[in-house]
């Protein structure tokens, strides 16, 4: 008695079986008689070059050619439209705000408005996320590893944020814009049952969050895989992520289309996927990030830098706990004017004209509601006198500015001091 596994191939076989012959009876007629053939043909020779690839011994040129393997059927078969550039190679992709993704093996982006923010000797290549339509990432033979160290390197890409204010050209179709990249899982083959890797992408899903989800996993000896729901399997950003009650869908490849089916959603992802002219300006100085948040010391350098005796400089920096404390008790907290703050802390009059002069709300970071004489100032030396001065870190983090005193930075240690010392 047949086992599924067994039954498929059998089912795979008869399928293929017949459609050969149907199109070898449709050549005979006519040269060109759809892209069904074409497409045969591109994924049986991939499939070739796979098996080639295997007398490659060193991991990472096999990596490489795998993934040249895709690469020339993107660049060489003529069916991607010349609008839409391919990476020459590995890349990493910058957000404007200091996050950048993990290596990610083919990169979809504008050829046109897209800028390389840095390149070293043909090997590290970084584009900025405003110019990416979406990637790709390839694996050989997809195990439960590869499976999950995929799907990590494509959600590092589908978690970085564009600069908000550049929207302009947004395009709109069917109701299934995004302005988010997309991420694919591509594979030459697996070893795993159908069920495992379904189970392994529903397992990774199950502990991300939705927008991180991929757009679909592709094994050309196999199928496709979708996250989906009762109404069926999902591939654009928005129907995903309004995905309720997670089902998984697989798609057995039974008469060799799996090329097809992963150029067909590739072209409706690119369609529907906006790009902008790269924020060169917003590129020039990333802000420091602390997990997800990015926060830069409005001081710049001066405040960013400081330096130990022992050990010499070193880099200030802010742990995402206490960043996220600072964040959410400032976003309860009342704004004030930045110099009615430091008149207050001298005891100077109010001046209703010079904060309308020179606006600019800051929250105080102050959970002990102590004066602002006594946290926003400290005696400093100046020659042979004694004078106040201020003593804060301004620093620049989730659309505030927030004043954060000495006083707390060193009861609280809020901000680091020597990493080499703390140790």
């Amino acid at each position: 008695m047949l086992d599924d596994e067994e039954r498929e191939e059998k089912t795979r076989q008869w399928l293929q079986d017949l459609q050969k012959r149907a199109i070898d009876l449709r050549s005979k007629d006519r040269e060109f008689h759809g892209l069904e053939r074409e497409f045969l043909y591109e994924q049986r020779q991939m499939l070739i070059d796979y098996q080639k690839s295997k007398d490659v011994k060193h991991p990472r040129d096999v990596g490489d050619t795998r993934e040249e393997i895709l690469r020339r059927f993107l660049v060489m078969s003529g069916y991607l439209p010349k609008r839409y550039g391919v990476s020459e190679k590995s890349a990493r992709v910058a957000s404007t705000t200091g996050h950048i993704s993990k290596e990610i093996d083919i990169l979809l982006f504008d050829p046109v408005d897209s800028v390389r923010l840095m390149s070293r000797e043909s090997v590290y290549e970084v584009f900025p996320i405003e110019s990416a339509y979406g990637v790709i990432q390839v694996k050989s033979q997809l195990n439960r590893r590869e499976i999950k160290d995929g799907l990590e390197n494509l959600a590092s890409f589908k978690a970085l944020d564009r600069q908000p204010n550049q929207r302009a050209r947004l395009v709109i179709r069917n109701g299934r814009s995004s302005e988010r990249g997309f991420g694919i899982l591509f594979a030459f083959d697996s070893d795993l049952k159908w069920l495992d890797i379904l189970r392994e992408i529903e397992a990774f899903a199950n502990k991300q969050p939705k927008r991180f989800w991929c757009n679909g996993v592709f094994i050309l000896s196999k199928g496709m895989f979708l996250h989906g729901d009762a109404h069926g399997g999902k591939f654009f950003n928005n129907d995903i992520e309004n995905i309720q009650d997670l089902q998984m869908f697989g798609f057995p490849d039974r008469e060799s289309q799996c090329l097809y089916q992963l150029y067909t959603i590739l072209m409706s992802l690119l369609r529907s996927t906006s790009v902008e002219p790269t924020p060169v300006n917003s590129y020039f100085r990333l802000p420091l990030i602390a997990d997800a948040h990015s926060y830069d010391f409005c001081l710049g350098p001066f405040a960013e830098l400081a330096s130990c005796e022992k050990h010499g400089d070193y880099q200030r920096k802010i742990t995402p706990d206490q960043l996220a404390k600072l964040i959410e008790w400032c976003r309860n907290t009342k704004s004030i004017n930045w110099i009615k703050a430091t008149d207050i802390a001298y005891g100077r009059p109010d001046n209703p004209e010079a904060y309308a002069r020179q606006p600019g709300e800051v929250r105080i970071y102050n959970p002990e509601n102590l004066p602002l004489s006594d946290i926003l100032l400290m005696d400093t030396f100046l020659g042979d006198k004694t004078v106040k001065g201020l003593a804060f870190d301004a620093i620049r983090c989730a659309d505030m500015i927030m004043y954060v005193p000495y006083y707390y930075s060193e009861k609280e240690r809020i901000i680091s001091n020597c990493p080499k010392c703390d140790t």
